[in-house]
């Protein structure tokens, strides 16, 4: 939370900075995106002491999701609006398979909730062409099954997005906006807290969405 409040702060700033004579023209939308994302993923195993590492596993994953999300948002004046886009559909990450074939065999995948963005968009003179910037943040709730019985801890995640848009005018404060944006989200850590300690490290995560979206402006 506190994370989005200085990115919110640092946007106004930006906007306010940037823009002349305040207009609040709002806003509201609705959009359905693809997108990708891929993380690394470290798993360290230590003794049953948990003072020392037995053994560690690297591995790179990606994954498609597909969600819709709403938006509202605030024009300042011809070139600036300042936006909130939240996700409020979860989505998952494949699960990953360890000890297969075995008798104490275990699952782990992770949840995405809440997923929540809030966004500067400022327009280019190249028609209706438009640069976004912002500050995303999510819930990523762990999801285990079988071997142990041991549980991980939940984590929060957030990174900086740019992208770049395309907006349509139609009529009566209708538009059509095509947008790529793409994220990097901090590193995510974890463990079972047991005395037999396993840790997981997701990091390097990024994500890229394509948004088809349509707003209504007053």
């Amino acid at each position: 939370m506190k994370k989005i409040i200085i990115a919110i702060s640092s946007i106004w700033l930006l906007t306010v900075s940037s823009a002349m004579s305040m207009e609040f023209r709002p806003s509201i939308g609705i959009s359905g995106s693809m997108a990708v994302y891929a993380a690394t993923g470290t798993e360290k195993n230590y003794n049953e002491a948990g003072t020392a590492v037995q053994n560690t596993t690297d591995e790179y994953g990606a994954f498609v999701a597909e969600y819709g999300s709403i938006f509202l948002e605030a024009a300042l004046n011809d070139a600036v609006s300042i936006g909130l886009d939240y996700v409020p559909q979860d989505f998952e990450t494949p699960e990953n398979v360890s000890n297969e074939d075995q008798g104490n065999q275990r699952t782990v995948s992770a949840r995405i909730d809440d997923l929540t963005t809030i966004y500067a968009k400022i327009n280019v003179p190249l028609g209706g062409t438009y640069l976004k910037v912002g500050f995303s943040q999510a819930d990523i709730i762990s999801r285990e099954n079988g071997g142990s019985g041991n549980s991980y801890g939940n984590d929060t995640t957030s990174g900086y997005m740019i992208g770049l848009g395309y907006n349509h005018d139609l009529s009566n404060g209708v538009a059509v906006r095509l947008e790529v944006t793409g994220t990097d989200f901090d590193d995510v850590k974890t463990s079972n807290g047991q005395t037999n300690l396993t840790e997981i490290l997701i990091k390097d995560m990024i994500g890229a969405r394509g948004t088809l979206s349509i707003v209504k402006s007053f």
